[in-house]
């Protein structure tokens, strides 16, 4: 089950890398004085949020389509409004089959 979730969690750690920390290394490593340049690197953190949500529902509807697992609308309209929301429904579905399939 780790093993499945490490790419979420690498997905995540993107995501949060371009949320506070580029707010302080930006001013250091590009020049921003020209408006062009600015409105570029002010609006890079917007795009990853975008990009990791989408990359996030595409691994979420693969992974329940390969575990057969109900629910996906739930877990793809949870990761579009917080990608971590949809993480923890899908892994708490996920531990409900391994609960059953243990029972068995």
């Amino acid at each position: 089950m780790s093993k499945l979730l490490n790419k979420y969690l690498i997905a995540l750690i993107v995501m949060s890398l371009f949320g506070m920390p580029w707010l302080y290394l930006r001013h250091l490593t590009f020049d921003l004085t020209l408006q062009e340049t600015y409105d570029l690197i002010h609006a890079i953190p917007g795009y990853v949020n975008y990009l990791t949500r989408l990359i996030v529902i595409v691994l979420l509807i693969i992974d329940f389509r390969k575990e057969k697992l109900k629910h996906v609308v739930l877990a793809c309209v949870a990761a579009l409004f917080y990608p971590l929301l949809g993480i923890v429904v899908f892994a708490l579905l996920m531990l409900e089959k391994e609960k059953v399939r243990v029972r068995v």
